[in-house]
């Protein structure tokens, strides 16, 4: 293949891998410094794509975005000149390799021959372990999201029936109340004929509404808050049950770990890829609960 082929192999790469072949090639003089900024710019691309990590470059209105967001065109015009310097495969879209290449002033000869390092196996092996750690993380932070979501849930609920067996028993006592105070004065020797009379009809009248469906309401509201409270418990229990598995995930977060320190140990000059999967090992536990979150990677 001849070099503008060998390149649009490259370009063609998932972002990830295009960051890693820039960083590799070109460590000494740029990525030791400015593999932090690489890494932003990285992910900056997987956000506005809508392929997001399965992307490989940005059509004119994205590359506007990512070029809006690090301050780097004025206006629409000022863009397409940059472009037209950027996209080194002239098809009209920005990949990340041509970006890093305009922005760190490599040429397609220099990026193409970049130096990669050998250890291809162990980085094949850091990588596979790295990816389960991601998506061990990924997949117990979506559980424990959404047993959360469902205990809230039960808890509104809890709340909601507790409101409402108060003030049921709120009416049932002032009912009671109302019929000893009506039964009072109409039994009240010193009461006048017309006030005993009156509390007396009162009191007839208010027994004469029946406070059945009042007591039969509390009494199924209450039922009904025996339950809550059951399955309140029980989604609590879950939580603490998928909190316990960060113990687990730990164990493969540290494998992943290991495997890294073994690649760094064994030299060589993929230096790029090695700090890219460090970084991702870093991001990766932020899925972990903070008392469980290092502070050395």
């Amino acid at each position: 293949m001849g070099l503008g082929e060998d390149f649009l192999v490259l370009t063609r790469k998932k972002y990830e891998d295009q960051a890693k072949w820039f960083l590799n090639g070109f460590w000494k003089s740029v990525g030791e410094k400015e593999s932090e900024n690489i890494w932003n710019y990285t992910q900056k691309f997987i956000e506005l794509d809508t392929r997001k990590a399965d992307g490989n470059e940005l059509d004119e209105f994205w590359s506007h975005k990512f070029l809006e967001t690090f301050d780097e065109t004025l206006t629409v015009v000022a863009l397409r000149e940059q472009l037209k310097k950027i996209d080194l495969d002239v098809n009209g879209k920005m990949a990340l390799l041509e970006y890093l290449c305009f922005k760190f002033d490599k040429t397609v000869k220099q990026c193409v021959d970049a130096p990669q390092g050998g250890n291809e196996e162990l980085i094949n092996a850091a990588q596979a372990k790295l990816n389960e750690v991601q998506t061990a993380l990924a997949a117990q932070q979506k559980a424990l999201d959404e047993q959360k979501v469902q205990e809230a849930k039960v808890k509104q609920a809890e709340a909601e029936l507790k409101d409402a067996i108060a003030e049921l028993k709120a009416q049932e006592e002032a009912y009671t109340t109302k019929v000893k105070t009506l039964e009072a004065k109409a039994n009240d020797t010193n009461a006048a004929v017309v006030a005993k009379n009156k509390a007396a009809a009162e009191l007839a009248q208010l027994k004469a509404e029946d406070p059945l469906p009042l007591r039969k309401a509390k009494i199924t509201q209450e039922a009904a808050l025996r339950r809550v409270e059951k399955e309140r418990k029980a989604a609590e229990a879950a939580t603490a049950n998928l909190e316990k598995k960060v113990d687990e995930l730990l164990k493969v977060f540290a494998e992943a770990e290991a495997k890294l320190k073994e690649l760094q140990q064994a030299g060589g000059s993929s230096q790029g890829s090695i700090w890219f999967m460090t970084r991702q090992l870093k991001e990766a536990q932020k899925y972990l609960p903070k008392r469980k979150q290092r502070t050395d990677l």
